[in-house]
């Protein structure tokens, strides 16, 4: 078996052992692992998967390695044995390939060809450092990376999803750098004189292919909030304004330059080997102008390639974040005609709310303000988490399913931007109205009870919160549902609650007991509202560590899973 039957079978090794890897990851992740028989499942999942994609890339490889033997290794002979001709031909129809697939999915190829090349490249280059040593698991060093090859081009090309990978892409974008760099300055050193006059094209192409590459991991990193969506549509505007020009006269331009250039090298003695700069200056800085020539070409790669590598991208990402900000504005809505119609309730009934003052009473005990000032934080995080466990008292049916929100039309990536922009823009405005009623709300409430104690400032806005935990969801419309307050209803939901964030933020599950107890209502007892007002302090210092919580339980990172200290913290039912 020759070099060549080597090539082809490493390439079909590296795609059947890629197929295997993604097939197991794929199959295995996402999955919630929670007791032996979820890592059972897990297992087996991961070894249907890894069995499945080893067929699959079965399959590849053995496609691989007749396209290799067909259509790769004679052409290779051919170019050897200076049958120029033959070896032509080849090239061209593999060009055809090559641009009907960066023509038709530029962002799933063109990445997946950049990793080809300078996976490639390493890989060589590794072969070449290791390959020849006495030792098989240094030998092996090629063939792993071959096979972290296979798998990143399968990644990119099946799912698309490589450069969604925040902590990856970088990486692989700045070992792409570095390997491009390398193989320019080899290629400028090297003793072929066309090798030489190629150095700063492929160097120019290389370049201008990774800044596109970055503006696809950018389009998939930012959030996308109001100040980014304002800069991207600046950005974008500029680049789309160069690209307006067809793409055609680009390539030419670019192809102009990178002859010249190419020329200049190759016959040196007929241009005074200096190299042609892009207006014909001659003789004025070598370096200075080969530095511009390749800036000029870096450019103009990346003008050819950044919006259609990146649009499609880009318009994914705006239309995940116009989605999401169609539903905020949906809920808002629905948060608005609960509030209105809490108010409209209070209006008619104003003696039924009595019974909320026990819980304005504890939320104040609970965490005081002093007289004038505002509530504290933590007192309006403690009645919102008291409003979410009166919610989860209530039997409210689930909202049904809506589908998610398109952007209208077929916008390209600026009009995209433009509609998300509006969308934003909306739900700042009725996330404003929607909390003047809120206000209204509690104010109408407050009008009804009276405690001596407290100021009427802090009963709104302690009722404020309270509402805002119960509506949230946007299920709730009819105040006669919310009271009176069921208190051993409510201590249940605030226990069940609170032990599922214990437990989801890492706390022991003996500590939360010891701390809590079983949660066990006993017969002829009655919980106090002051247990339940624990557990939603309990709550909210799981959601934010820096809130005080004497008493507490504590998840591994804010300080062991134990009880605090203190005493006013306890009370919890004992089973």
């Amino acid at each position: 078996m020759d070099e060549s039957s080597d090539v082809g079978a490493d390439l079909g090794l590296y795609a059947t052992a890629a197929g295997g890897l993604l097939g197991a990851c794929h199959a295995a992740g996402g999955r919630e692992i929670d007791g032996f028989g979820d890592v059972a499942l897990t297992a087996l999942a991961a070894m249907a998967g890894a069995f499945g994609g080893l067929l699959l890339g079965l399959l590849v490889g053995v496609a691989l390695l007749v396209v290799h033997t067909v259509a790769v290794a004679p052409a290779v002979g051919w170019w050897r044995h200076r049958r120029f001709g033959r070896a032509t031909l080849v090239v061209l129809a593999w060009a055809a390939v090559i641009t009907a697939l960066l023509w038709w999915w530029p962002d799933r190829f063109l990445p997946a060809f950049l990793i080809v090349g300078f996976g490639g490249w390493s890989v060589f280059l590794a072969q070449r450092r290791f390959g020849e040593s006495e030792h098989l698991a240094v030998r092996a060093i090629p063939h792993l990376g071959g096979v972290a090859v296979a798998t990143l081009v399968g990644e990119q090309v099946v799912f698309g999803n490589l450069l969604s990978t925040t902590y990856v892409a970088p990486v692989i974008l700045g070992i792409a750098g570095w390997l491009s760099w390398c193989g320019w300055r080899a290629m400028r050193t090297s003793p072929r004189l066309t090798v030489r006059a190629a150095a700063d094209i492929v160097w120019s192409i290389q370049l201008g292919l990774l800044l596109s590459l970055v503006m696809v991991w950018l389009a998939d990193v930012l959030s996308l909030n109001p100040t980014q969506v304002t800069a991207t549509r600046a950005v974008l505007e500029r680049v789309q304004a160069l690209t307006a020009v067809h793409w055609a006269y680009w390539l030419t331009a670019y192809t102009a330059i990178a002859v010249s250039s190419f020329l200049v090298l190759r016959w040196p003695q007929r241009f005074g080997e200096v190299r042609l700069p892009v207006f014909g200056v001659l003789d004025t800085g070598k370096r200075t102008l080969a530095g511009v020539n390749i800036g000029l070409m870096v450019a103009l790669v990346f003008t050819i390639t950044a919006v259609p590598v990146s649009e499609g991208a880009w318009k994914q990402q705006v239309e995940n974040r116009y989605a999401l900000e169609t539903r905020h504005i949906e809920r808002a809505e629905g948060e608005q005609a609960a509030y209105e119609a809490i108010h409209q309730y209070v209006t008619v009934h104003r003696r039924t709310t009595a019974s909320l003052a026990p819980v304005v009473t504890a939320v104040h005990e609970a965490a005081p303000a002093e007289p004038g000032q505002p509530v504290s934080d933590s007192g309006l995080a403690i009645a919102r988490q008291l409003g979410r466990f009166q919610a989860a008292t209530l039997d409210l049916a689930d909202p049904p399913s809506a589908r998610a929100p398109e952007l209208p039309g077929g916008p390209d990536v600026s009009e995209a931007l433009a509609e998300l922009d509006d969308a934003q823009q909306a739900r700042s405005e009725q996330e404003a109205r929607t909390d003047r009623f809120a206000e209204a709300a509690a104010a109408a409430i407050a009008s009804t009870l009276d405690i001596p104690d407290l100021g009427r400032s802090e009963v709104v806005h302690i009722l404020k919160a309270y509402l805002g935990g119960l509506v949230e969801e946007g299920r709730v419309r009819d105040l006669a549902r919310l009271i009176p307050v069921d208190l051993p209803a409510l201590y249940d939901a605030a226990y069940d609650l609170t032990r599922r964030a214990a437990i989801r933020a890492g706390v022991d599950v003996w500590a939360f007991n010891a701390t809590y107890g079983l949660g066990l209502t006993m017969p002829g007892e009655t919980p106090e509202l002051d247990e339940v007002v624990i557990l939603a302090r309990q709550t909210h210092h799981l959601a934010d560590g820096g809130s005080p919580c004497p008493g507490c339980v504590h998840p591994p990172a804010g300080g062991g899973t134990h009880p605090g200290g203190g005493t006013s913290g306890g009370g919890g039912r004992r089973g």
